[in-house]
């Protein structure tokens, strides 16, 4: 089923893009339909430890080989690479203040965790394996864009003689913020925790983290669907440019992503997951970085694109476009 029709219904009509689209629904109609916080709150804790446990006993399993080397190092390289052009082309072609490009380079450097593991569910409804160290990817993404976002926001304040980026707040500071924040510490916690167990302790925890997985992620997607759906409003401020920047960036960097994961020596799965995980944008970790680091920074345009944009956009498009990518370039390469 390499169609891209066929893959674009396959996406379209698994479960979890089905919720993702009733949550749309639900918000679009005004209907009264509300997760409670606590609900939420166990939902993102269950799905980010299932992530890290799973990624880590995968790496225990496989051991440290170079592929595994070779894919780390090229997911630090994507977080480091993607913020710079993105911030450019916001600022210098986009025409937008340097805290705003820096605010949205730094959301796209880093990744959606809901979208990598929509593209996990749509690979597995396809019956393709990917390699399983990759669930402990998305944490190693998240730092370094960020990171990098706010050093060129400096950097562009002090070519312009505005300084105006919070002097209080080092990157060191920044850095330690990132990593202890709840997304990143559940996922590399949980990852240790997997790769100090093994496959004995994956075993031991599997009906509740593999048999119950698909079942809660939908739940998650209702919501996030509900989420992106109340950020359609904030386009309006965001402009055409933005709007056309959220669809092509995810593009380009799916693009960097899969031909990263050829030349790490993927498997077509892998390369598809590593190729999301690029075109992915954040709204979890990223918002809280620079809510804080960039305070002058527009929220409505970084998560208008993020949320707005970029996140549907992967949901309903980009999963099966990128599978397709990548059996291309799999097949052009090898």
């Amino acid at each position: 089923m390499e169609n891209m029709t066929d893959l674009a219904v396959a996406n379209l009509t698994s479960p979890v893009v089905l919720f993702f689209g009733l949550g749309l629904l639900i918000t679009v109609v005004k209907a009264k339909v509300e997760i409670p916080g606590a609900a939420s709150d166990f939902i993102t804790l269950y799905l980010l430890t299932a992530i890290g446990f799973k990624g880590g006993a995968a790496i225990a399993e496989a051991g440290l080989s170079s592929t595994i080397f070779l894919t780390i190092l090229g997911a630090v390289f994507l977080g480091l690479v993607i913020p710079v052009y993105s911030f450019y082309v916001l600022w210098r072609i986009g025409r937008l203040k340097s805290d705003d490009a820096a605010a949205i380079a730094g959301h796209y450097g880093s990744i959606s965790v809901v979208t990598f593991m929509a593209a996990a569910a749509f690979l597995a409804n396809m019956h393709i394996e990917y390699e399983g160290y990759i669930n402990g990817l998305p944490a190693l993404m998240e730092v370094p864009a960020v990171i990098v976002a706010l050093i060129l926001a400096f950097r562009a304040k002090q070519k312009t003689g505005n300084t105006s980026l919070q002097k209080d707040i080092s990157l060191g500071q920044v850095a330690k913020n990132v990593i202890l924040s709840k997304s990143v510490i559940l996922l590399l916690g949980a990852m240790a925790v997997g790769f100090l167990t093994g496959p004995e302790g994956m075993e031991t925890v599997k009906f509740f983290y593999t048999d119950l997985f698909m079942g809660i992620l939908s739940l998650f997607m209702l919501e996030m669907g509900m989420i992106a759906a109340s950020k359609l409003r904030d386009l309006k401020k965001a402009g055409l440019f933005l709007l056309v920047f959220g669809v092509l960036a995810p593009f380009v960097n799916a693009f960097l992503g899969i031909m990263t994961g050829v030349f790490a020596g993927l498997n077509i799965g892998g390369v598809t997951l590593l190729g999301v995980l690029a075109a992915s944008s954040s709204y979890i970790v990223a918002p809280a970085a620079m809510r804080v680091s960039l305070p002058k920074a527009n929220p409505a345009l970084y998560l208008g694109a993020s949320l707005g944009v970029t996140l549907p956009f992967n949901l309903i498009i980009g999963i099966p476009l990128y599978y397709h990518m990548s059996v291309y370039f799999v097949n052009l390469v090898r």
